[in-house]
């Protein structure tokens, strides 16, 4: 199977979405779901501003961003993001066709997916109203692999070239948009498969104009080459440090700074800690724990100290879903830490899969997700 695929294949009789530790197996060869949630009080989905879009304050964010966001407020909160839409798979289990909604059910984006006799993405077409992006992939052998975005009407065009290695991994990324500019990326890996890190060219820099003032873009022909990403690993391959970097942009504006550095720490193979730091703000520090099951019980997250808990996830089970969450943030105004008690409540198909969970908030029937799964015969 062609990497481009990887987020669009449905591998059918045993498929498992991982959020948190909710998992969401679908049994059956499926034709087609429709989901979508609906708001059972007046309470909605919190917006910043009125013009705000159903998708929230930045509007729609993409499929596969929304589908990850939604559910992961959904199963760790006490709040609803939104979601509504279709999908459609071939035979071969891969998705042929997503349309999107907004709470009146008017379309909100519409993706199409076509490939070649090999399952090979060949073109993605992403249309609203008289809108269409299109992306165009080309392969020689398993190894290269050219996509072409374009939008005639907007002028727009991206070139971005992908090389892999004999293993299917990614080694090499470049894209040039419609201004000319190019950005490219190297990845390496270590003898087991995990990217140690990974190289960017980057195009921009920054050039003083002023005093004080500095530019940033494409100041020549040369750019910055930098280790952006560094991961380091344990033993058991399980990854330890991440490091991120990017240009400096205090001071002289020179050389590259640390930006981001996470550090994990696991027992008996569990996460049980992740100690986060940014490059001008204090580290912020997420806890785990775990059942005799290895199923996530409680999360928390603190800074510098427990005493500085800001919010707490508790997680109950009955059988292999999610069925109580006790969940704790601390109060905007008060400062104090309020707990809300959650109850998830599941109906299931023929087929032993969910087609409706309502989500009740210290005693109140909030929200209602529910799911139509259509299947081949």
């Amino acid at each position: 199977m062609n990497k481009a695929n990887l987020i669009l294949s449905v591998s059918f009789l045993l498929l498992s979405f991982s959020y948190g530790q909710q998992k969401d197996t679908i049994y059956g060869k499926v034709k087609s779901i429709r989901e979508k949630v609906i708001f059972l009080t007046e309470r909605d989905n919190p917006k910043l501003n009125e013009i705000d879009s159903d998708y929230g304050h930045s509007g729609f964010i993409g499929p596969e961003s929304t589908i990850s966001q939604f559910k992961d407020i959904w199963y760790s909160t006490n709040f609803c993001y939104y979601i509504n839409y279709e999908r459609h798979f071939n035979e071969n289990g891969f998705l042929i066709e997503d349309i999107w909604y907004n709470k009146k059910d008017s379309l909100e984006n519409y993706y199409r997916y076509e490939y070649d006799n090999k399952d090979r993405l060949i073109r993605k077409i992403d249309s609203i109203y008289d809108l269409v992006y299109i992306d165009t992939h080309y392969y020689e052998s398993d190894r290269h692999e050219t996509i072409i975005s374009q939008n005639s009407g907007l002028d727009f065009y991206n070139y971005q070239y992908k090389r892999y290695d004999e293993n299917g991994k990614l080694i090499r990324q470049k894209s040039i948009d419609e201004y000319g500019t190019i950005d490219e990326y190297i990845f390496k890996y270590n003898d087991r498969g995990k990217l140690l890190y990974r190289i960017y060219k980057n195009p921009n820099s920054y050039r003083k104009v002023g005093e004080r003032t500095w530019s940033w873009g494409i100041q020549d022909t040369i750019g910055n080459i930098y280790k952006d990403l560094v991961n380091k690993y344990d033993e058991s391959n399980k990854l330890i440090e991440r490091k991120r970097y990017g240009l400096n942009s205090d001071g002289d504006h020179k050389g590259i700074k640390l930006n981001e550095h996470t550090i994990f720490k696991y027992k008996n193979h569990n996460l049980i800690q992740e100690i986060k730091g940014y490059s001008s703000d204090r580290p912020y520090y997420t806890n785990y724990e775990y059942d005799k099951e290895n199923r996530l019980t409680k999360k928390y997250y603190y800074t510098e100290k427990d005493s500085n808990t800001r919010r707490i996830e508790k997680y109950d089970y009955e059988n292999v879903e999610l069925k109580f969450l006790e969940y704790t943030e601390e109060d905007w105004s008060s400062k104090e830490l309020r707990p809300y008690k959650i109850e998830f409540k599941y109906n299931y198909d023929k087929k032993g899969n969910w087609n409706e969970i309502v989500k009740k908030v210290d005693g109140i029937e909030l929200y209602k997700w529910i799911r139509k799964i259509e299947y081949y015969k």
